[in-house]
């Protein structure tokens, strides 16, 4: 049986790629901090699939070490900074596990987006410099927008963890009709578990550019699924320049909504051409969820 450790198995992405671990068949390892482990309801999903618990930490490298090596295929699902993503690396190398997915992969395309222009992002090309330097068999997956980020939000960024979700209040930036590409957490998962499967993604890049959509057509989708009408706030492209000036995390907005990267072709393989067999949720089949629980419904 084969056995793969997900780091991050408690977060949104981290916990759909444990569920997909386990319904592939693999032994499921999870690799948790101390202070989670001992969090009973959050570790409870994780002990219904019957998963391994690690306890260590990212800055850990002996606790890396004493995980990545009871695994044969390595998934990091976490942000974290590009010391800590640095030491696991180097673990996975110690390691020598047959197929390691960095976390750098999970957003837009390196081949799509500008370099220089987005912080989080160029922290993420260091991280997968580094393993492709260390010679690692990776499996890079980027996935561009994550429907719980961008679609619950209708696109706008600035909104995510407020309620409710979609707002009832949304920023359409610049004209809105540039289009960006959006994947559920779900379906991330089961392109990754896919990938890993197929020996001929072994040091290789793929893209999920399903659901193609602009932010305007966005918003006109809600309002048809769930008969609510949010307040619209525009924001011209020079005005969002300006408030990238002041949080630069927020770059992510321009690459979406002003320059469209996440919709650009690239070289790397589409995991929908690649992977013909897999279907992919659609937003609209999103909404209706989204509608169903927040009772409202056209």
């Amino acid at each position: 049986m084969t056995s793969t450790l997900i780091i991050g198995a408690t977060g949104l992405l981290g916990s759909e790629m444990a569920k997909a671990s386990a319904r592939n068949g693999d032994s499921v390892h999870v690799l948790v901090r101390p202070a989670t482990a001992g969090n009973e309801e959050r570790m409870r999903p994780l002990k219904e699939l019957g998963a391994t618990v690690h306890v260590g930490d990212l800055d850990d490298y002996d606790s890396l070490v004493r995980a990545v090596g009871k695994a044969d295929r390595v998934i990091s699902s976490v942000h974290v900074s590009s010391a800590s993503e640095m030491t696991l690396v180097r673990a996975v190398k110690d390691a020598g596990v047959s197929r390691y997915v960095p976390s750098a992969g999970f957003g837009l395309d390196f081949a799509a987006a500008a370099p220089g222009s987005i912080e989080p992002l160029d922290l993420k090309r260091a991280i997968f410099d580094a393993v492709r330097e260390a010679d690692l068999p990776y499996t890079v997956i980027y996935t561009n927008g994550f429907f719980s980020t961008w679609v619950a939000t209708l696109g706008d960024l600035t909104r995510f963890g407020s309620t409710p979700l979609p707002p009832d209040e949304v920023t359409l930036y610049g004209d809105g009709n540039v289009p960006a590409t959006f994947v559920s957490e779900k379906d991330i998962a089961a392109v990754t578990m896919r990938a890993l499967e197929d020996p001929g993604a072994v040091r290789s890049e793929i893209r999920i550019a399903q659901n193609r959509i602009t932010q305007s057509a966005m918003i006109d989708l809600w309002r048809r699924v769930s008969g609510r009408s949010p307040r619209i706030v525009r924001q011209s492209a020079e005005e969002l320049e300006a408030m990238i000036a002041q949080v630069p995390g927020l770059g992510l907005l321009r690459a979406f909504w002003i320059r469209g990267e996440t919709a650009l072709q690239t070289a790397n393989p589409e995991a929908g051409a690649l992977y013909p067999e897999l279907t992919f949720e659609t937003i609209e089949s999103a909404f209706v969820a989204l509608a169903a629980t927040s009772g409202t419904g056209g």
